[in-house]
């Protein structure tokens, strides 16, 4: 399970890297609910994708780079999901120390692929002034 789990975030991160909405969607069932700070809402992959354009609109507004995947924590629930927690680092374009971000995801196991049923982000989109934001859709890694 192990190497599943790395080869998913491999898969996500260089999906986010590369501005790949194609791969990033397989990441993701057809439906999952989206949660942050504000609260939850459910979603559809089509719209998280359209809303892709935004989220790196608003992440080189905020002279954010693109986070790196720096830490990963996992566990199994059942025979069916597992809760993967996610540590990120965004350098800054001017320079400072990366902003650290945040998200877990409760991942949907059919044997064959895991997908995200859930996407919770701990923390908002930073803003140009470092101040912290929360969005729920066009935030975080």
């Amino acid at each position: 399970m192990e190497a599943r789990v790395d080869r998913f975030l491999a898969t996500f991160s260089s999906a986010n890297e590369a501005s790949r909405p194609d791969l990033l969607g397989d990441c993701f069932a057809d439906s999952f609910l989206s949660a942050n700070s504000s609260g939850a809402r459910p979603t559809t992959r089509d719209a998280f994708l359209a809303a892709l354009p935004q989220r790196a609109t608003a992440f080189g507004d905020a002279g954010i780079g693109v986070p790196e995947l720096v830490e990963r924590t996992w566990r199994r629930l059942d025979e069916h999901y597992l809760l993967v927690r996610t540590d990120w680092q965004a350098p800054r374009a001017f320079g400072g120390a990366p902003v650290a971000l945040a998200s877990s995801f409760l991942l949907h196991d059919d044997g064959r692929r895991l997908r995200i049923v859930l996407y919770l982000n701990h923390e908002g989109l930073p803003r140009p002034t470092g101040e912290v934001g929360h969005q729920v859709i066009s935030a975080g890694p």
